[in-house]
């Protein structure tokens, strides 16, 4: 499983800090009022309901929503003006640039993971510990959701985030490699470590990551998630490092990102 570091277009940190800041300026016409723990699912384009299909779910940054994660996307493919669209609304516009060549990706169904990252969700050892287990139950609560609703390919459920929200998937991830099939890592430090049958699970599992990170982000991060591609190369886990020159701290460019979900969801 070859560590690769690709180029890839950059998006300056602090452009992305203020989109984010303008994404989650709250629009309550904009989600159907759901319980506090339970996430939105968006529905592909061509959604079909004869048909089983994966199903990624986006977590949230520090300070942030998942949502706004959709939102920074629509603003690199020149789609601001959709801020305030429904997120199906959303993801139907900013499909062809995820999948540029008609029928080259899979679907997927797509949840929007509910709650806001906080600076105190990490503060302490323990409070991290207690926050990766709180979004565990409803990472879980949510795939069981959606499969008592929609045909959902279990064998490919994908976790993606950035910064905390990265954090989160890979966590969750290594915590269950016989529920996830991968995970989306996007400027995070990726710290948790499995256990050693853990990470012979990820192995006989085909667990697949995909791991982003802005050359120009903090150090300590960097050396970090670069430790963490290292342990799934030992590991002889499929995995993509990808450093995107001038990013700082944000999500992977729209391009990387769509690449990303292509790698996590193969078989």
């Amino acid at each position: 499983m070859t560590l690769r570091r690709r180029a890839g277009s950059a998006v300056p940190a602090l452009a992305a800090a203020a989109l984010l800041a303008t994404a989650c300026a709250p629009h309550p016409e904009r989600l159907a009022p759901a319980p506090e723990a339970a996430g939105v699912v968006v529905l592909p384009p061509d959604y079909d309901s004869r048909r089983a299909y994966p199903v990624v779910e986006l977590l949230p940054p520090t300070g942030s929503t998942a949502e706004a994660i959709l939102q920074i996307y629509l603003a690199q493919a020149g789609l601001g003006a959709l801020y305030r669209e429904p997120p199906q609304r959303q993801l139907e516009a900013l499909w062809p640039y995820l999948f540029p060549r008609e029928g080259s990706g899979p679907g997927f169904l797509l949840i929007l993971a509910r709650g806001r990252g906080r600076a105190s969700d990490y503060r302490t050892e323990a409070a991290w510990t207690g926050t990766i287990e709180r979004y565990e139950r409803r990472v879980l609560a949510d795939l069981a959701a959606a499969a008592d609703h929609y045909r959902i390919d279990r064998s490919r459920l994908v976790l993606a985030g950035f910064s905390l929200g990265g954090d989160l998937a890979w966590a969750i991830t290594l915590r269950n490699p016989d529920r996830l099939h991968g995970a989306i890592v996007m400027a995070s430090r990726a710290s948790y470590r499995p256990t050693p049958d853990g990470a012979g699970d990820l192995d006989r599992r085909g667990t697949r990551f995909f791991l982003t990170m802005g050359s120009r982000d903090i150090g300590t991060r960097r050396r970090m998630a670069t430790a963490a591609a290292d342990e799934l190369q030992r590991w002889g886990v499929p995995h993509r490092f990808e450093v995107i020159p001038r990013l700082g701290h944000g999500p992977a460019p729209l391009r990387v990102f769509a690449q990303a979900l292509r790698f996590v969801l193969e078989r």
